[in-house]
């Protein structure tokens, strides 16, 4: 079994290492994740060695398509075969033994696999952060109380409209918008850090400002993605409840919303620095199939969600086996070329949404462009000149983020520093 460079091997609760500089020179700083070794942040200098060295950084697990409800925009497939439980806990031995140090658990819903909590304990176990996205329905008190005794980074429920008819317009299962704020309240009174999940859709973006006072008066993150992906069958009729460029452009023009980024204040008004960020823009931010792998519930790994072709199936071979063959190898070499028709462009310095799969899904293939990326590059730009006051409007990645919106990524990065500062 082939191992990481940068990842020894371990017993099942040893923290993995973070060895070896970090060649990559990086002149921005993450305002959360601190700052040394000559202005490289923590959080810049992992994922730079991890880049190096693919090393599965975060891995999203889907343990199941099936889900409860019938969202209108959904993406997955239909229901197939499912991992066993063992074989999902033999997987998590084995990315940690790889460097992983988060997991995603998500679906479907998660809630229909009766072993998610099992499989969160395992994570937890093993030393990896994780993080659950759910819709919430079909949680019980008893389920709620052993989330909360995992402590996970994050409990994502998706809520599409702050009132009854229009969230369950979208689920297709009236009662779901009750169930779901029911959990979502039972999770948040036991000291659970929850977000709220709400992907902007023509058919809801007029209620916007209405999650917005949900989750401020429940004390909770909010997050807007204004992506919506194809089918994984390759269907793009959900793509027409995608916002257009026009409704776009105002929700990000609504000055509530300024500086509240996916990424937070990353770029500097220091022109080398911008240079700098330029290039590695150039490069593409996108992690897919580098630091970042997703297994789906029948055993396929992918780069990322519906990103095909997978690598290969975790019940043929070992994650390992599948992580560095020879389709995981050819795909990162591609990724890690410019991707084409970007380094001329004008609004290279504002892009941070240029996504692969979208790019694949266009037609553009997985170093091309991709129409929404622009879009928002184009509204990044015209923000900046918008607004003079200092607030940060030079990125608005691939959505927005409510205050300390980027939490769930805190731990890894404290994680990170416990093992450096440990020498391990």
């Amino acid at each position: 079994m082939r191992s990481c460079p940068t990842a020894a091997r371990r017993s099942r609760t040893e923290p993995g290492p973070l060895s070896e500089s970090c060649e990559a020179k990086v002149t921005t700083s993450v305002t959360s994740g601190g700052v040394g070794h000559a202005g490289v942040s923590l959080r810049d200098r992992l994922r730079a060695r991890a880049a190096a060295h693919a090393v599965p950084l975060k891995v999203q697990l889907e343990l199941t398509k099936r889900c409860n409800l019938r969202c209108y925009h959904c993406y997955l497939s239909e229901p197939g075969p499912e991992l066993s439980t063992q074989r999902v806990l033999r997987l998590l031995d084995e990315v940690a033994e790889l460097g992983c140090m988060g997991v995603i658990i998500t679906g479907g819903e998660v809630a229909l696999r009766p072993d998610f909590l099992e499989v969160a304990r395992r994570v937890k176990q093993l030393r990896m952060t994780f993080s659950i996205l759910t819709n919430g329905t079909l949680l019980g008190d008893s389920d709620m109380d052993t989330i909360a005794e995992l402590k996970p980074t994050s409990v994502a429920v998706s809520i599409y409209a702050a009132d009854d008819a229009a969230h369950d317009t979208v689920t297709g299962v009236p009662g779901s918008y009750q169930a779901t704020t029911a959990t979502l309240r039972g999770l948040l009174a036991r000291g659970v850090r929850c977000s709220i999940h709400s992907p902007l859709m023509r058919e809801t973006l007029h209620g916007y400002a209405g999650v917005i006072r949900m989750a401020e008066d429940l004390g909770c993150r909010y997050v807007f993605d204004p992506n919506i992906v194809p089918g994984e069958d390759g269907d793009d009729g959900v793509v027409r409840h995608r916002v257009d460029a026009h409704e776009l452009r105002r929700f990000f023009m609504d000055r509530q919303l300024v500086g509240k980024t996916r990424e937070g204040q990353i770029v500097t008004r220091d022109p080398e620095a911008e240079q700098d960020m330029a290039q590695r823009r150039l490069l593409g931010p996108c992690a897919a199939g580098i630091t970042v792998a997703y297994v789906e519930a029948n055993g396929d790994v992918l780069p990322c969600m519906g990103l095909r072709p997978a690598f290969g199936n975790i019940t043929e071979r070992s994650f390992a086996e599948v992580w560095h063959g020879p389709e995981a190898e050819s795909h990162r070499a591609s990724m890690r070329h410019p991707a084409e028709g970007c380094s001329e462009c004008e609004l290279l310095k504002y892009c941070t949404a240029r996504c692969p799969r979208m790019a694949v899904a266009e037609g553009h293939g997985l170093r091309g462009t991709n129409e929404r990326a622009c879009e928002l590059a184009a509204i990044v730009r015209d923000m900046r000149v918008a607004y003079t006051s200092g607030a940060n409007c030079d990125t608005v990645p691939s959505g927005i983020w409510g205050p300390g919106g980027g939490d769930e990524h805190e731990e890894t990065v404290r994680e990170a520093g416990r093992r450096e500062r440990a020498g391990v």
